[in-house]
């Protein structure tokens, strides 16, 4: 231990004796370690960090697939099947998210909750800091225990803490619920981002969610299973038994369930089966700033050969005095575990910083998340470890190097004899170096280039002169005959607006985080069931929806005032759809008066009045989806989101339509104010993201690179003065000179170009998920970064190759 701290006081003596030196390790280190760090206290945030519930670790979301891996969800009765007939789960909870109106005092506030079993917090171990949570007799019948259970943050955001809440009524969709509870502080439920501000028993659902009452039909999947394990049952166990239940259930509900297979997966996300993109995604964050790391010590690792090079005399002399090997090597990666540490100091303050950004950096969503980034200890234990890690891996090669000189030569001189295998090696982390590069580079490139056609695809709408508004009047106690009245006298007034062209109304507006979706079944074709029905989206929409959006009519017509509940249902279908469930037709014009259901193959059938061109609905780089619209006045929903086509600026106008609105019910919360325009750019908010990050870290990447390019061209000049001093007074020429102490640099590049070239092309075919029409190995981003970095590469040799050229040869010739 004493031997330890002496070569820490010698590490750092020697180090404060060469700020340079020690300032660009710790810089370059810092870099690199400070990005690790940030990124995994994202992954440690979403994957490792544990629920505060009782024995996280025997919690697993029941994650439902069917055909072709379609991602499905639980009905309620279905639920209720896998929960009682199960032998291998100790406890299986239901949750949906619902918005819901929060009133109280006169104040009306649109909130974010859980509709819940009974059973949701008994299954987690979580209890309550005031009041109780719930029991299986508050969610046994329908609308009978219209109870309700806070948050710990809605109970101090909201109600001032008050120590006498539980008791008091609140109005919740102005119907009376009584406050019973508060959860522990830090307890938001088990979703990562999801942040609730209330929790309501599963059978109010017709309070929560009026107008729509989905708790006895098997056919409305719209729910999320999560249970516990029995002691002694492991995962795999469980997920067989509740594959067999799966497939007795199948057999006896056919049209629902056959085909669907049960995965258990780690709690966490709102749609388990999204935990799968998430890893992929986070995988390739770890994987480039590993890279950027990589790219850190390969220039530490040549700053620390340039100074084994300077202290080579200083090595021979101790080991003539008898110095073990062993010891210098010791007291060397002392001195580069030391550097490491250092950084990784430095790294975790730059990891806080990135962090911040981060966190400040949220998506405009109505829904509340939160994102709770920091350095716990397993983040500083990552970054202690990849700090010494990389001091001792990167730091034992110059160590090795630095130990075995020649004693006699190198005692003699000190300078002239480098050593090729020690230059080779400065060579070989400077072409790394290059190649890591440029893979880097191709892929931010990439991402760049599918960010810039994602921008200028055809979302299927009309961008310019746009405005959306959403709300929901079930909320307020709207019935369907009080709303659809609401939804017609909003119209009138919206369009009466100065400025305003049209106005529409959809209860899903397009690329927003809302899908719906349901079976279809064909009138005329082979019958289907269970997993094999195929689905398409659905929305119901306005009177002159189509012309307001800006969708074109193909054939057929729009919906119209005729069509309300007294009249045949009909609808509106797209080209998709058209090509997908009718491939017979000769032509659009064709499909007109086809008929379909959304019930069974039996119908009751919905006649096509019209096909609609194609457009984007869940996320702008998806494939042609089939959609269906259905008239909103004869399929109503109480949520709705009211779309405006302004003849100018529609900023402008914004403030007049939510006057308009307010007109009619001035306690009715309106929220996501947006224009065409900055919703479409929400809908890049990932793709931004990811290109925002391969930006940086290939900036990074690009600056590291040129900083070893420089050096070792530096030293490499350094090296050959006095061979620049004979060959200029021999007469060579200035030229000559630039070529001769330019194309050592330029051989490295070169050779790092190729090799990143190579290891690129085959790389990038990784992301193919995530080009959106741009291919993985598209030409010309590759010949443009590799230009790129190649003319970086010339300047970084050109700055000690241009300083080369000012050797005095009389200086030169009797240089040391």
């Amino acid at each position: 231990m004493q031997t330890l701290f002496q070569d820490l006081r010698y590490s750092l003596r020697l180090l404060a004796k060469r700020p340079g030196f020690t300032a660009i390790a710790v810089i370059t280190l810092a870099l690199g370690i400070g990005a690790n760090t940030a990124i995994f206290s994202l992954v440690n945030t979403v994957l490792l960090r544990p629920f505060p519930v009782e024995h996280p670790d025997e919690l697993y979301s029941l994650s439902v697939t069917g055909k072709n891996d379609a991602i499905l969800a639980f009905s309620y009765p279905n639920y209720v099947d896998f929960r009682d007939r199960n032998d291998v789960l100790a406890g299986l909870y239901a949750t949906r998210i619902a918005p819901m109106s929060l009133s109280r005092n006169g104040n009306n506030e649109r909130i974010w909750g859980y509709l819940v079993s009974g059973n949701y917090f008994e299954v987690l171990g979580v209890g309550a800091v005031q009041g109780r949570t719930f029991t299986a007799e508050d969610d046994r019948a329908k609308l009978a225990s219209p109870v309700a259970v806070l948050s710990y943050g809605c109970w101090k955001r909201r109600f001032g803490a008050d120590p006498e809440i539980v008791g008091q009524d609140v109005l919740i969709n102005g119907h009376s619920f009584k406050i019973i509870g508060v959860t522990p502080e830090g307890f938001s439920g088990t979703e990562m981002i999801y942040t609730p501000d209330i929790w309501v028993p599963m059978m109010m659902q017709e309070w929560i969610e009026p107008g729509n009452s989905w708790l006895d039909r098997r056919t409305t999947q719209n729910i999320f299973a999560t249970g516990r394990l029995k002691p002694d049952v492991t995962r795999r166990q469980a997920e067989a038994s509740l594959n067999v239940l799966a497939a007795q259930l199948g057999k006896e509900y056919p049209d629902t369930g056959e085909g669907q297979t049960i995965q258990l997966m780690p709690p966490g996300f709102i749609i388990p089966s999204i935990r799968g993109a998430f890893v992929s995604f986070t995988a390739i964050l770890m994987a480039t700033v590993a890279l950027v790391l990589l790219i850190a010590c390969t220039n530490l690792a040549s700053l620390l050969l340039a100074r084994a090079t300077e202290r080579r005399r200083e090595i021979a002399i101790r080991l003539a005095m008898g110095a073990s090997r062993q010891r210098l090597v010791r007291q060397l990666l002392t001195e580069s575990a030391l550097l490491a540490l250092m950084g990784g100091g430095f790294g975790v303050l730059l990891a806080l910083w990135i962090i911040d950004l981060v966190v400040a950096f949220k998506p405009p969503l109505d829904v509340p998340i939160t994102l709770e980034l920091g350095l716990d200890w397993r983040v500083l234990v990552f970054s202690v470890f990849v700090s010494l890690i990389t001091g001792i891996v990167f730091g034992l090669v110059p160590a090795l190097q630095a130990t075995n000189p020649d004693l006699v030569p190198a005692l003699r001189d000190a300078s002239l004899q480098t050593g090729a295998r020690r230059s080779r090696l400065r060579s070989g982390l400077v072409v790394a170096q290059i190649a890591l590069s440029l893979v880097l580079l191709i892929a931010a490139g990439l991402v760049l280039r599918a960010l810039g056609r994602l921008q200028t695809m055809n979302p299927g709408f009309a961008v310019e002169n746009g405005l959306k508004m959403d709300f929901d009047i079930g909320l307020q106690g709207y019935d369907q005959t009080r709303g659809q009245e609401f939804y017609r006298q909003l119209i009138a007034r919206v369009e009466n607006v100065s400025g305003v062209r049209s106005a529409s109304l959809s209860d899903l507006f397009p690329l927003s985080i809302n899908y719906s979706s349901n079976g279809v079944y064909i009138e005329g074709q082979a019958p289907v069931r269970g997993a094999d029905v195929p689905n398409a989206m659905v929305a119901s929409v306005g009177l002159k929806y189509f012309a307001t959006m800006g969708i074109p009519m193909l054939a057929g017509r729009d919906f119209s005032e005729s069509d309300n509940d007294k009249a045949p249902r009909v609808v509106v279908v797209n080209e998709a759809f058209a090509h997908r469930f009718f491939p017979e037709a000769g032509s659009l014009e064709d499909v007109i008066g086809k008929r379909l259901s959304f019930r069974s193959a039996e119908g009751p059938f919905i006649q096509i009045a019209g096909v609609a061109r194609d457009g984007k609905y869940w996320s702008i780089g998806e494939a042609a989806t089939p959609f269906v619209y259905s008239p909103m006045l004869q399929s109503y929903s109480s949520s709705a989101t009211l779309a405006v086509r302004t003849s100018g600026d529609p900023k402008a106008l914004a403030g007049a339509i939510r006057s308009a609105v307010a007109e009619l019910d001035a306690a009715l919360p309106v929220y996501d104010v947006k224009t065409f325009a900055e919703h479409l750019s929400f809908s890049l908010f990932p793709a931004r993201i990811v290109a925002t990050l391969l930006v940086s870290f290939g900036g990074l990447a690009l600056l590291l690179a040129a900083v070893g390019i420089y050096g070792v061209t530096a030293y490499s000049v350094s090296q050959r003065t006095r061979e620049i001093g004979i060959r200029m007074a021999l007469g060579a020429a200035r030229r000559d000179i630039l070529k001769l102490t330019l194309s050592h640099g330029l051989k490295l590049a070169s050779t790092g170009l190729v090799i990143g070239l190579a290891s690129a092309f085959a790389l990038t075919r990784l992301m193919e998920s995530v080009l959106y029409g741009v291919s993985a190995t598209d030409a010309m981003t590759f010949i443009l970064i590799s230009l790129l970095l190649a003319g970086v590469a010339l300047a970084a040799s050109f700055i000690p190759a241009r300083r080369a050229l000012k050797v005095d040869p009389m200086v030169a010739l009797r240089y040391e």
